[in-house]
């Protein structure tokens, strides 16, 4: 528990962490009541997935900065339970940043709009959900390349279009992380994978990625 608490309070003091917390608190609102309805919170969600992997950039990611590892290693040397507390952390966070963010979007969507735009209970648990994925594959992508960098270069820019670009003339970039469950964020959109089945690919990419990233943070050595 005290590991747990040390993590937690480590994450959320670092700069990318504060960052991606108040971006999702402030773009994810305003996005939501420039497209209005559910169906603008929704895809504003989808949009804020970017904060997501932020979060896990600096939660993550930081460990190698300044070779911090070294000295969480001497605090806790089980690495692979320290890896399990740090994703811990890593999803509450998360998970709270996505439900306190569709909180104030349905809340800004009332005072805009008149009416809360709080999408259905499936919705929002599988939008909740992408979060997590795609902060936990941030990290296992922090964890393979030593460097918050890595996530950074691949995850946003898949997130803000490039996948579906892809998926324009490319139709198995359906199945990329953030094109995975881009249904359940926009319900209309065609070509795309069904939400259940978009949701257990995603959780196959987390698997595929945090399982060697594990092998890595547990037998790699410290620099």
């Amino acid at each position: 528990m005290a590991l747990y608490a040390s993590e937690l309070r480590k994450a959320v003091t670092h700069p990318l962490v504060l960052l991606g917390a108040v971006g999702s608190f402030v773009c994810v609102p305003a996005v939501a009541v420039a497209l209005t309805a559910p169906e603008g919170l929704l895809r504003a969600l989808q949009l804020g997935q970017i904060f997501a992997v932020l979060i896990a950039m600096g939660a993550v990611g930081q460990e190698y900065e300044s070779s911090s590892l070294r000295t969480s290693l001497l605090c806790s040397p089980q690495r692979l339970r320290l890896l399990s507390v740090k994703l811990t952390a890593l999803a509450t966070i998360v998970v709270g940043m996505a439900v306190g963010s569709m909180a104030i979007g349905s809340l800004a969507l009332r005072v805009s709009a008149g009416e809360f735009g709080l999408p259905g209970p499936r919705s929002s648990l599988l939008a909740v959900f992408s979060w997590a994925g795609m902060s936990f594959i941030g990290a296992a992508l922090a964890i393979l390349g030593r460097s918050p960098v890595l996530p950074s270069a691949v995850l946003i820019p898949l997130t803000l279009g490039l996948s579906q670009a892809f998926a324009a003339f490319l139709p198995a970039a359906r199945f990329l992380p953030d094109q995975a469950t881009f249904a359940v964020f926009v319900p209309e959109a065609k070509n795309v994978v069904d939400p259940t089945v978009g949701t257990l690919v995603l959780l196959a990419w987390v698997l595929a990625l945090v399982i060697p990233a594990g092998h890595l943070f547990n037998s790699r050595d410290v620099r």
